[in-house]
């Protein structure tokens, strides 16, 4: 199964100061075995991104998605994005 990767939109990124806009970071399942974004009490898709520092949620109206990229190739910390 192919992975899918997260950044923040730039109009939120003041929202998520630890996070950069440049960065495309790994989308993680929220629980084992469910799917990799959850709907909360509130109706909103929920997306759970690996940082260095650990789990985040935000919710996934604020990130833009992609097929996660093979890393062999590129040189770490990478942010390449999609022309």
């Amino acid at each position: 199964m192919a992975g899918v990767q997260a950044r923040v939109r730039s109009e939120h990124q003041r929202k998520y100061p630890d996070l950069s806009a440049s960065r495309w970071y790994e989308v993680a399942p929220i629980f084992p075995g469910v799917t990799q974004r959850m709907v909360n009490m509130a109706g909103e898709r929920l997306a759970r991104l690996a940082t260095p520092r650990g789990f985040v949620i935000i919710p996934a109206e604020h990130l833009e998605f992609r097929p996660s990229v093979p890393q062999e190739g590129r040189p770490p910390g990478d942010s390449e994005a999609i022309a």
